[in-house]
């Protein structure tokens, strides 16, 4: 096991007794699919009708139902008062008979729409008895998609939450590897919106993902130098990514893709400290502060770049306001940039240093007879007062001299005290 999914483990450690299905073969009758369809809460219901509207439109594109006409399929709808008393918000064919499912067509030359049952497709759009029984075969196929669904709800499964956890955590350790895997964002995104919905996944897509673990543990395990991960700076990643994964993944995909080569330390040291001291003083300058004003000044100066793209320069400035150079800005930020980020900040330290140990080889001792002098200035004037005037003459204090005189603070309180004061501490004493 690598080390960190021993991590993983540690954060997250195994349920027992719980796993997800690997086979579903249940089909139900239309009656029974809306049986467990009505008890879904509103949300799952309107993420199984967004995502069965797409798997309906991806079959009409994939198979070209519709070809040899000048219609395209544009929507569906379920009726949820089928065969019941009630009027109101039914469905119904262009023929006038009522439906439970209804296929909406649009002609491409006019813009005319149809209301269609299932197996009205022949009658109204003149299509073959094959195309038919064909359109007919693909609504059945989305039918499954749905009764995997409905018969994981039945079975009271959940939505696979350590699965998506861990996924998170290979994401979030891939963007530190030298060779990351690119991720596939459809599939995050999907898994996304059923977590948001707390509904159960698509075994396909339960799958998938474990795949797509696999696939960055291979590339974590090519890299020779490992780092222990914190839960702190993790909860952070996760966050950002469920608040809005469609555009995290976007930049997280750049971050990965980008050719950084332009900006690289290989062979390019001049140019590329230049291009990092600038963006560092830049962000400086702005204090951390994400005001309008800041914003409208960085969007300028990204637009001005040519390096990389101006969501980078932006994504990086709102992680500096966040963090600062801390190690949370560090361990958000791409991995070459945070490379070359590192290395002026070195760079930085190993010049300042030097300058700070020659001002205090500079400064000068305090003497017996300037204590003296120091005595008679701290009648008249505060410790405090007295020590910043000696200091901004260049002198220093020995350890010993700073604690006599924080002793000396404390006792000032006491020459400070009323007569009647004094008068009861001197009883004590």
């Amino acid at each position: 096991m690598e080390e960190w999914q021993e991590v993983f483990e540690e954060w997250f450690p195994k349920e027992l007794n719980k796993t997800y299905p690997i086979k579903v073969s249940k089909q139900y009758t239309s009656s029974q699919r809306w049986e467990i369809y009505e008890k879904l809460t509103k949300d799952q219901r309107v993420l199984v009708d967004r995502y069965r509207r797409y798997l309906i439109n991806s079959r009409f594109m994939e198979e070209n139902y519709l070809a040899a006409t000048d219609w395209v399929f544009s929507d569906f709808k379920i009726n949820p008062f089928f065969r019941t008393k009630r009027r109101q918000q039914k469905l119904y064919c262009d023929c006038g008979r009522e439906l439970k499912v209804q296929y909406i067509v649009k002609s491409v030359k006019t813009g005319k729409t149809l209301k269609l049952g299932i197996n009205h497709f022949a009658e109204h759009l003149h299509v073959s008895p094959a195309i038919a029984s064909s359109i007919h075969q693909g609504m059945t196929k989305v039918d499954l998609a749905l009764d995997e669904l409905l018969w994981l709800k039945q079975q009271n499964i959940e939505f696979p939450e350590r699965l998506w956890q861990e996924y998170c955590f290979a994401l979030y350790q891939n963007r530190r590897l030298k060779n990351p895997y690119l991720p596939d964002e459809k599939l995050a995104k999907r898994v996304a919106d059923f977590r948001k919905a707390r509904m159960p996944i698509y075994l396909a897509d339960h799958q998938a993902l474990t795949q797509e673990i696999r696939h960055i543990d291979q590339q974590i395990q090519k890299q020779p130098k490992k780092s222990r991960a914190k839960r702190e700076l993790f909860d952070d990643f996760s966050d950002e990514l469920t608040k809005d994964v469609e555009a995290f993944l976007a930049n997280y995909r750049t971050f990965l893709r980008k050719d950084w080569q332009s900006v690289s330390f290989d062979g390019k040291e001049h140019q590329s400290m230049a291009f990092f001291e600038n963006f560092l003083s830049l962000l400086r300058k702005t204090k951390r502060q994400q005001t309008p004003e800041q914003q409208a000044k960085m969007e300028t100066y990204a637009n001005k770049q040519r390096f990389i793209q101006p969501a980078i320069y932006m994504y990086i400035w709102k992680q500096y306001c966040r963090y600062g150079f801390t190690e949370g800005f560090f361990d958000s930020i791409p991995r070459v940039m945070r490379n070359g980020f590192l290395k002026v900040l070195r760079r930085e330290q190993r010049t300042e240093q030097p300058d700070e140990q020659r001002g205090k080889e500079e400064k000068k001792l305090i003497t017996p007879e300037m204590w003296g002098q120091i005595a008679e200035d701290i009648r008249t004037k505060s410790v405090q007062q007295v020590v910043t005037r000696w200091e901004e003459k260049k002198y220093r204090f020995t350890n010993e001299q700073k604690q006599a005189l924080e002793h000396y603070q404390k006792l000032e309180k006491v020459f400070h005290l009323d007569e009647e004061t004094k008068t009861y501490l001197k009883g004590l004493l």
